[in-house]
């Protein structure tokens, strides 16, 4: 595998997971800064909730960047999303406050948000696929690649947060502080730009069209003979989702509004729970080469489910740093063997939507609301804080059951 192909897969993802990331761990200053400061209860649930909307453009996002990156090529599309998302990202860092702009604010945060959106569905897709179609061997092991982009956006997320909380005042944070992560992702985009325009079109994808493989409207025929596999592909992408963000976004910001954790260490929890991530991806890949997909993907559920309702009881805060850690564990698991399978099960000229649709409708319509759903179960008894993870969970780990293995199938 080319050192080009691996660089230029990644740098977008991670950009773009840095993007989604510095908003989750940045909640508490947005709900600060601008909503309305009246109650700090709704600010914050309106907050999660303008997080979640940026999921309702993710499937439009997919089925866009899809259908194009079928038809004209993976490269082109990579492109465009990098930059559409980068931009949106960094003029959150520029808008004014509620006090200054009142409910103006609030709507250009939304626009930004589904603009983000918009760009990350077809991102996921189109980078994993990079790796995918360029070999045919090891291939859990090659998409890791682009999976540890998840913990490294996490990461960096987290670690500007934690740096800039800890040698800065809360003052400071407020009102300019929390802007700066914001404000990098114009530099990481011009970045990611420079790199992906020296990438080349995939193996698999030049083959298809030498072979006039290429559709015309390849999203007719993937709901037409793959609707199943984008139906359990979308169950299976929910599930690592919720785990993902019960981890990385609800339990941390539930822990530091109840004060059982401070800030800063609720930026470490989230900052060690990507260290993890981005390990066990490479555990969970290398493992899946040899055990297959599904194994892999069990696993990974049972852990999620395991950590549940512990991780909203137990009020040490070692422990709960431990626990939150844990979810990355159990998310790195079963994320690169996700993006094997998702990629292995759909043919050539329907790969790309049908990736970007399964994964992205998972997302959106199911990991994506993780965070406001639990918290406004919580809010009416916070026994519910866990229960919509725990059904989504147990429906995956059903689902698998009915999955074929595809560790072995050749796509390019």
């Amino acid at each position: 595998m080319k050192n080009t192909i691996i660089i230029a897969s990644m740098v977008g993802t991670i950009i773009e997971w840095y993007d989604i990331f510095i908003f989750g761990t940045g909640a508490y200053y947005i709900s600060k800064e601008l909503f309305p400061p009246t109650n700090p209860t709704v600010a914050l649930l309106s907050t999660f909730l303008v997080f979640a909307l940026g999921f309702i453009t993710r499937p439009v996002g997919a089925l866009f960047f899809g259908h194009y990156g079928d038809r004209i090529g993976r490269k082109q599309m990579l492109i465009i999303t990098l930059m559409s998302s980068g931009i949106a990202s960094g003029l959150v860092g520029l808008l004014p406050t509620y006090a200054q702009a009142g409910v103006i604010t609030i709507y250009l945060l939304v626009v930004f948000r589904l603009i983000l959106g918009f760009g990350l569905g077809g991102e996921w897709g189109g980078a994993v696929l990079l790796m995918a179609e360029n070999t045919d061997s090891r291939r859990g092991f090659w998409v890791s690649f682009v999976q540890t982009t998840v913990g490294i956006g996490l990461i960096l997320g987290s670690l500007l947060f934690l740096i800039l909380s800890l040698t800065t005042s809360q003052t400071f944070m407020l009102s300019i502080g929390w802007r700066i992560p914001f404000l990098l992702s114009f530099l990481l985009a011009v970045i990611g730009l420079i790199i992906r325009l020296k990438v080349e079109e995939t193996k698999a994808f030049e083959k298809a069209k030498e072979n006039k493989e290429i559709l015309q409207f390849p999203a007719k025929e993937l709901f037409k003979k793959n609707w199943r596999e984008v139906l359990i592909g979308t169950i299976l992408a929910g599930s690592l989702g919720t785990i993902f963000y019960v981890g990385a976004i609800l339990v941390p910001t539930i822990m530091e509004s109840l004060k059982m954790i401070p800030l800063q260490l609720g930026f470490f929890a989230t900052l060690l729970m990507g260290l993890m991530d981005s390990i066990f991806v490479f555990v969970g890949g290398i493992l899946s080469d040899i055990m297959g997909r599904k194994a892999l993907l069990i696993v990974s559920n049972v852990l999620g489910l395991i950590l549940l309702y512990p991780s909203f009881y137990i009020h040490n805060e070692a422990a709960i740093v431990a626990m939150i850690a844990l979810y990355g564990v159990a998310h790195g698991l079963g994320y690169s063997p996700l993006a094997a399978l998702i990629s292995e099960i759909f043919p050539t000229n329907v790969r790309y939507s049908g990736s970007s649709s399964a994964y992205q409708f998972g997302n959106s319509f199911i990991g994506g609301p993780a965070s406001y759903v639990s918290d406004f179960l919580g809010s009416v008894s916070y026994a519910l804080y866990p229960l919509y993870a725990l059904i989504v969970i147990l429906i995956s780990i059903v689902s698998l059951t009915k999955v074929k293995e595809t560790k072995g199938v050749r796509i390019t």
